[in-house]
């Protein structure tokens, strides 16, 4: 699997899979997924999301859960996605 680790607070294309880590007020980090589900012959794919997980105590646990997850899905190439706790500004179309 490719991985492209984004710089802080910029968002993956809306056609790209991708993982979010933010950190929390608390410290502890939070994941969101969002990825085509590649596995299996390729002319069916479903849109799959992991939304609310658990926190998590580091950032390598958050980014390593993130693609243990993109890796069950078949993902290829996974963008991730840093906030610091904000939200990520998608860039503005050129």
């Amino acid at each position: 699997m490719e991985i492209i680790r984004l710089p802080p607070n910029v968002m993956a294309s809306e056609d790209t899979d991708c993982i979010k880590i933010n950190e929390m007020p608390d410290g502890k980090f939070s994941l969101v997924a969002s990825a085509l589900m590649g596995c299996g012959d390729g002319e069916n794919l479903e849109s799959v999301a992991l939304v609310g997980s658990e926190p998590y105590p580091t950032y390598e646990a958050a980014e390593a859960a993130g693609l243990a997850w993109a890796e069950t899905h078949c993902v290829s190439v996974i963008h991730i996605e840093t906030g610091g706790g904000l939200e990520p500004v998608r860039p503005s179309a050129s």
